[in-house]
């Protein structure tokens, strides 16, 4: 009995296994899934307009088609058509347009306003404006409340990596599409397009192959040089690099065509760097496709990133990565502006606090990302009112110990004097005094144009974004030492680097702690260059965007071991009260990837 119950047991899983086979479904020919798999996807049925179903495969002007084609006879519309009827050699006799989701086509895109489908290279920054033409794209796309149900989006494809281009509504018909390439790596991306929320099937393009996009370094401006990197609000600055383009306006000769490239906005931040004077209309000075000088027209007090927009194949500008800076909360910047104190009256005042300071200048912070502090003795002064020109403040109680340096807000104190001093000086426990009118300098960095022999201090403190291991570089062509205190206190200042030995050790450094660092070097023939970097060994910053990190790369191995399973299933019944029971079992060999960051295995 035991033995005629397992062979029946065996048979119902043969039965249950064949019935989940036949039970797989169909994937429509519009269906990403099938695109992707179509020899091994079976393909759903396909309606046609005159009600009959579509015979796949058919053959046609020598082509054989497994799906619909915009291709067929009398088509001028370019509808997806299919033949519904074949001879004995699938060669197709009659013909219906299919019903689809979607029947709108894709002719071909470009980066240039009229321009043909063999213009498709933009910036790697993104900002690359692309222009794709095709037919019967939803209808009004523009519209104050999008709708998922009358819309157009555009999605950049490599392999299995996607990417949204910003729709650029405004310019958006039923035959044209516009929007703007995100930032992209060099390579290939296939263009597809979503109407009303339906994926435009590859056998709706005219050709794949023209509607594609391409960013390259070759097509994307470069900005080498910002001077300054630090200044004022509503201060000129002066950009260099490769700006594919010397037109900053319709106006300027050779520059009134479409299809000339166009500088059309530098950004400082979030606010406009205008190249041209709103007031004369002239230029700050000669701009061409290297150089160019722009003003920054805000007031407000930050740190900025600063980009430039070229239209037509272009796009987005890159900027060297020695440009950036990394700000105190580990962001990175190429440009700080900062407020300018004139007076602070009165002068003298109460131990005890209470007194009414009145402090002039320009620019004082009105944002809440940058909210205005005012310290005095490194306590907090009240403050009472503020304009961007004026702050009252009540001063607190004078702290019990006073100190001769305080953390400020930007920069370090630089001082020079003539004359050399030897290595042996500068790294003993008593280094030399700072000397002459101390200067301010936002660089860690001083190089000399002078031949002759000079001593340079660099003083100040640092305060690092978050607790970290931290090891500091002396970058130097002369004789130097570097020392930082365990706190703010000047006289718990060690040596951690010289001119013979300008890496420092490991330092553990806490956040909220101001570190005291004092840097001083000199050379007897002149052409000093004094410079303090920093390496923070935990961050998330790569080598890509700041030449000051390092990357690390780490090689992940992923292994597997099969262990052979065999389960034996013992069915035990009672001859005399024996209950017949039928069990499923499901069967999975779904397909997964490994990824990361949009990157699939």
């Amino acid at each position: 009995m035991r033995k005629a119950k397992t062979i029946i047991i065996g048979i119902i899983l043969q039965i249950l296994l064949a019935e989940l086979a036949s039970s797989q479904t169909c994937s429509y020919m519009w269906d990403p899934v099938f695109e992707l798999s179509s020899s091994n996807q079976p393909m759903c049925p396909v309606s046609t307009t005159s009600g009959s179903t579509c015979s796949f495969p058919f053959k046609y002007n020598g082509v054989t088609y497994k799906t619909c084609t915009i291709f067929g006879p009398n088509n001028q519309d370019f509808r997806p058509q299919c033949a519904i009827t074949v001879d004995q050699n699938k060669t197709a006799l009659t013909w219906s347009f299919c019903r689809v989701p979607t029947d709108a086509v894709i002719f071909y895109s470009t980066v240039r306003k009229g321009g043909y489908w063999t213009l498709n290279s933009g910036s790697t920054q993104g900002g690359t404006m692309i222009w794709i033409h095709g037919n019967r794209f939803a209808q009004n796309g523009f519209n104050s409340v999008p709708s998922i149900l009358n819309t157009n989006t555009v999605q950049l494809v490599d392999g299995y990596s996607v990417y949204d281009c910003e729709m650029h509504n405004d310019k958006i018909t039923n035959t044209q599409l516009t929007c703007y390439a995100p930032i992209l790596s060099e390579g290939y991306y296939q263009i597809r397009v979503y109407v009303n929320g339906y994926l435009i099937p590859l056998y709706q393009y005219y050709d794949s192959r023209q509607a594609s996009f391409t960013p390259m370094l070759s097509h994307t401006p470069i900005i080498t040089s910002i001077t300054p990197q630090s200044g004022t609000p509503q201060s000129l600055i002066k950009l260099a690099g490769s700006f594919k383009t010397a037109c900053y306006s319709r106006d300027v000769d050779g520059c009134a065509q479409d299809n000339n490239p166009l500088i059309s906005r530098i950004y400082v931040g979030g606010h406009l760097c205008n190249v041209i004077d709103p007031i004369s209309g002239a230029t700050y000075t000669t701009a061409n496709d290297t150089a160019l000088i722009c003003f920054f027209e805000d007031n407000e007090v930050g740190l900025f990133n600063i980009t430039m927009l070229v239209t037509n194949e272009y796009g987005r500008s890159l900027a060297r990565s020695n440009l950036y800076r990394i700000s105190a909360d580990e962001n990175l910047y190429m440009f700080q502006s900062y407020a300018v104190i004139s007076s602070v009256t009165p002068n003298t005042g109460s131990t005890q606090g209470g007194t009414m300071l009145n402090i002039n200048g320009n620019y004082f912070s009105t944002s809440t990302r940058y909210p205005l502090v005012v310290k005095v003795g490194n306590q907090p002064c009240t403050i009472l009112s503020s304009t961007t020109t004026t702050i009252q403040c009540q001063t607190p109680v004078a702290p019990s110990s006073s100190q001769n340096q305080y953390q400020g807000g930007r920069g370090l104190q630089m001082y020079s004097t003539s004359g050399y001093t030897t290595q042996s000086t500068l790294s003993s426990s008593n280094p030399p005094t700072q000397t002459g009118t101390p200067t301010w300098t936002d660089d860690a960095l001083y190089v000399s144009n002078s031949s002759s022999a000079e001593t340079v201090w660099l003083i100040g403190f640092v305060r690092v974004p978050k607790t970290a291991t931290f090891t500091f570089i002396l970058d130097t062509n002369g004789a130097a030492a570097l020392f930082l205190s365990t706190n703010d206190d000047p006289t718990n200042k060690v040596l951690i680097a010289s001119a013979t030995n300008n890496h420092s050790p490991d330092i553990l450094l806490n956040n909220n702690t101001n570190y005291y660092i004092f840097c001083v070097g000199s050379r007897s023939n002149g052409y000093l260059r004094l410079g303090i970097q920093a390496r923070m060994h935990e961050t998330t910053l790569t080598a890509t965007t700041s030449s000051l990190v390092f990357n690390e790369i780490q090689r992940i191995a992923i292994a597997t071991i099969v262990t052979p399973e065999q389960q034996q299933i013992t069915y035990t019944v009672s001859p005399t009260n024996g209950t017949s029971e039928v069990q499923s079992l499901q069967v999975d060999n779904s397909i997964f990837q490994i990824g990361f960051r949009g990157v699939y295995t």
